[in-house]
Parts: C-alpha cells; structure tokens; sequence
C-alpha cells in the first residue's frame, strides 16, 4: 500500500517497534510520531467472509485516501488493524483484547446488530471507541448501550420502512407476500415494519402467504423452499426475504432447479444483496434490495471520488458494506480533526452532535444523546446483466432521506 498505510489481519503480525497508540499523547496529541491505530472487527471467515471482505476494503480505501492527503488533519496517518471476530459474540472480548494489547483505542465493525452490542460491551473495558459500521438495530442507540458506542448502519426501522413504502409505490398489485427470514428479531421484525409501510401506502391490508425462519448462518433451506412450491399460483404474489450473503446464495441455488423465483411477481430483500448477485456472473435474479448506499445511485463527487478509487483499489465496484466501513473511517478522521488528538475519550466526544458530508448526498448526522447517525436510505432493483459493471444492472432507484 501507498504511505504508511499498513493492513495485516489478524494482530499477531503487529510491525515491531511501534509505540503503542493510545498509551500516551505528545504535545502534537499524537501517541505514535503520527500514526493512529484503528481496529476493524470482522468477520473474515466463515459463511460471511465474502461481505467482511467488501466492508474491510471501504476501510483501506478510506484510510488510503486520507493518507494520500497527508493524515487526519495532516498530522496522523492511518494503520488499520484487522481482527477476525469469526461471526461469534463470544470472541468479541477475546479481540477487543487483542485490539487494546496492540495500542488499539479507535475501532470499526460489527457486521451484526448481535457483534455491534458484544463489541461495543467488551470495548467499554477499555474505553475504546467503537463504531458500530454495518449494525441496524435501534436497541443499540438512544440511549446508546454503552457510551463508547457509535452506530452509522441505517437503523432496520428505517431500511425496513423505505423498502415498505418502495414496494407498495413500484408494485402495488402484488396481493400476497411470502416471507423468510432470518431467526434474529432484528431480520424477523424487518418484516413487520415493511408491511406497515406497505398497509399505510396502499391504503389497504397486506395478506401474508407462507412465512419461515431459518437459523442464521442456515445452508440448507430445502424445506422452506418445498413449502413456498407448494404454496400456489405467484404471479400476484410477492417473496420477502430478510436473509443475506451466504443465506441468499443459499436460497438462490437451492430454489433455482425449481422455477420458484421466477414465478413471483417480485421478490425483495433487505439484507445485503450485492455480493450474491456479483458472484453469479450476470445471471442474478431481480431483487428489490434497500440498504444504505447503491454506487449507482448516487450522483455526488465524493461518491464519484470514491467509487474511482475503490475500483482502482479492488478492481471492483463498492457495495453498501463497503460505503458503510468508508464511511465509518471518515467519521473518524472528522472526529479526530475536531478533538485535536487521537484520545479515546476526546475523541468520543468530539463524535457526540458530529456532521460530515457523505457519498450518498446527504450528510450523516451523530446524535449527541442517541450516538445513531442519520443519513438516507437508497432501494434499487439489482439484476444480474452480463454487460453491465460485474454482471449486476442496478435501476429503480430511490433514496429516502433519515431523519
């Protein structure tokens, strides 16, 4: 990497002689002759290793292009440090651990509502900060659950209402809808909210089919799919899924033989759906999928600067997880600007009330009492298409402001 940009995953390949950042401050506000250590928690194995892989890569672009620049405000550059929580709430102490061994006292992560909270408790020990990049459940925030604890992910409340509302304006006809989510409230309830957002922009009932969920992490939905088979005639009826990554590949694979997908009116989800469709060479079903950012929606010259340099980077184009953790290193940078030094707590502080410009258009505002940030919401249909950036067309945009 360009600088003094260094990337290793996992903390036993530490570059020796380094002052751990954190310990102390200089007179500049600097613990480390102008670097500052930045933790990213990920999972980088396992079943959703693939989208870890695209969020860790938002982080390196981001901190990439602010040392390009010079550093956070020209006096610290970055080093990420990654760590591999293994999709598992109980290795969060364990890596917290590790990250504060290293100097580590600023951190990103939590792919997960369930890693965000386990995080954000095992950090507290050490008053790291921690921002929650990819997290969606409104429990975590106002009042945050710990006050070293930050979330940017787009509350599921707010996913769940757009995608609602999306559907109900783009495919009002569809009558019914089966549903299979994911076993965790957050994914289960996302259901719940898009229907009341559908229901209030219908003016009408919305009738419910089939409905099943599967333990996350689930690579067999064999059974699920034999009931939604069996379940009738489709065409005014419409699938919601509330799975991602390794879930929705799974899904897609084992319903395929069947021509269950093509024979519902519409299908959508609400977690991540870029890395599946990516990885069928153009022939991804249509899915109507919100998250918090789409590369083609937006039409802002930081998203334009930012696409440019993670395609340099990667080869590839970003997805919502890897704005998220871009993002998530900006606040940062923003927040070390502002305190001046790169200490936990001023930095924490500096966080609370904290407005910075986005990709997306809008700004991401942190509650100084909530530590949430509000920012906007974007929905698309993303289809595979051979000709189009790999093999993905993304159309039907919408971006839906937070507030």
């Amino acid at each position: 990497m360009k600088n003094a940009l260094v990337l290793r995953t996992t903390v036993a390949l530490a570059l020796s002689g380094l002052v751990l950042a954190g310990c102390g401050k200089s007179e500049a506000g600097s613990a480390d002759e102008g670097t500052v250590k930045v933790g990213v928690v990920l999972p980088f194995s396992g079943v959703q290793a693939t989208i870890a892989k695209l969020e860790g890569q938002g982080a390196e672009v981001a901190a990439k292009m602010i040392n390009d620049e010079g550093g956070i405000d020209g006096q610290w550059e970055i080093e990420l440090v990654e760590v591999d929580d293994q999709l598992d709430p109980a290795r969060s102490a364990t890596v917290v651990r590790d990250l504060n061994d290293e100097g580590v006292q600023l951190a990103i992560g939590g792919q997960t509502s369930d890693l965000c909270k386990s995080s954000a408790e095992a950090s507290q020990r050490f008053n790291l900060t921690f921002i929650g990049a990819h997290c969606t459940s409104p429990e975590l925030v106002d009042p945050p659950i710990t006050d070293n604890f930050f979330m940017i992910g787009q509350q599921m409340t707010d996913l769940a209402t757009a995608i609602g509302t999306g559907l109900a304006k783009r495919y009002p006809d569809i009558e019914t809808w089966d549903v299979v989510t994911y076993d965790v409230e957050v994914m289960r309830g996302s259901w719940d909210i898009a229907k009341e957002a559908m229901e209030a922009e219908l003016g009408r009932e919305v009738t419910v089919g089939e409905q099943y969920s599967v333990p996350i992490g689930a690579t067999s939905m064999r059974k699920e799919i034999s009931g939604l088979v069996s379940a009738g005639d489709k065409g005014d009826r419409g699938l919601f899924l509330g799975v991602y990554g390794a879930g929705t590949t799974s899904f897609i694979q084992q319903a395929k033989p069947t021509g269950l997908l093509d024979e519902y009116g519409v299908l959508a989800q609400t977690g991540v759906y870029w890395p599946t469709a990516t990885a069928l060479d153009g022939e991804a079903p249509p899915i109507y999928n919100v998250h918090d950012y789409f590369y083609a929606c937006q039409d802002d010259p930081e998203n334009d600067a930012f696409v440019a340099e993670f395609e340099e980077m990667t080869g590839e184009k970003p997805d919502a997880g890897a704005y998220q953790s871009y993002l998530a290193i900006k606040l940062l940078e923003a927040a070390v600007t502002e305190a001046g030094t790169t200490d936990s707590a001023e930095v924490q502080e500096a966080l609370q009330g904290l407005s910075i410009e986005t990709p997306m258009g809008p700004t991401m505002d942190i509650g100084a009492e909530s530590h949430a940030g509000k920012g906007g919401v974007t929905t698309a249909l993303l289809q595979g298409d051979p000709d189009a950036p790999q093999g993905v067309s993304i159309t039907e945009c919408d971006v839906f402001p937070v507030d």
